[in-house]
């Protein structure tokens, strides 16, 4: 498989159990990454969301972490041969374990999401996908330890799921301060949210994006969205 080619990163993704996809670019193009000093990104996968951060601010130190071996490595390799290897690390471990004395300003994660539904017969890509290896109450059980008091976590879920994610995260005085629905296709439903959510209330930030108007034709607010990200544009 080659490479996934960023206008400034490469990505090689052919061992990673989830390949670089339109959730996690676009999770990463939107994420506020303003004042933030130390970045996470759990189940970084091929490491794009992490080489994402990396790109959008110019300072921050930044920790992916990988339950998969594989995937780990994969993402240890495409950090390393990026621009930002100084201050980009991978790790190899169940981000239930981590442990930090230096709390993190923004979590990023693209997280399993997938409940009460088959699970794939690729073990691996199973527990990249499915939230009965890392539950929604364990991600933010997980944030809610590693986050600083004006830290804020960002995800992309399916829009059928995020009722579930929002009652956990109240639990841990998360709150939602952005929002965006995302439809794949103009005149399809809306099947993805992004949120942002901190301990402190903001008022919520309402919005929506478009990938495609028509299928092939990207929509204008995506394409500015990216613009410093993928090649076609």
């Amino acid at each position: 498989m080659e490479p996934f080619h960023f206008k400034q990163f490469s990505v090689r993704h052919d061992r990673s159990a989830i390949k670089v996809g339109t959730d996690a670019v676009l999770l990463g193009a939107w994420t506020n990454y303003d004042n933030a000093e130390r970045i996470l990104d759990i189940g970084t996968g091929c490491g794009v969301l992490a080489l994402i951060a990396a790109q959008r601010n110019a300072t921050a130190r930044v920790d992916g972490i990988e339950i998969d071996t594989a995937s780990a490595e994969e993402a240890a390799a495409n950090a390393a041969a990026s621009p930002w290897n100084d201050r980009l690390r991978i790790h190899n471990m169940d981000a239930r374990r981590l442990v930090s004395q230096d709390r993190y300003d923004l979590i990023i994660s693209n997280p399993p999401f997938y409940a009460g539904e088959e699970a794939s017969p690729d073990s691996r890509k199973s527990v990249a996908k499915h939230s009965d290896e890392l539950t929604f109450k364990e991600l933010l059980g997980a944030a809610d330890q590693l986050l600083s008091a004006d830290g804020r976590i960002s995800v992309v879920l399916p829009l059928n799921r995020e009722k579930d994610f929002l009652a956990e995260a109240a639990l841990f005085g998360l709150k939602p301060r952005r929002r965006c629905v995302v439809r794949y296709l103009g005149n399809r439903p809306p099947k993805r949210v992004m949120l942002e959510l901190g301990r402190r209330a903001e008022e919520l930030q309402l919005e929506e994006i478009t990938v495609e108007d028509t299928p092939g034709e990207f929509s204008v607010e995506y394409r500015a969205l990216l613009s410093d990200l993928l090649m076609r544009f």
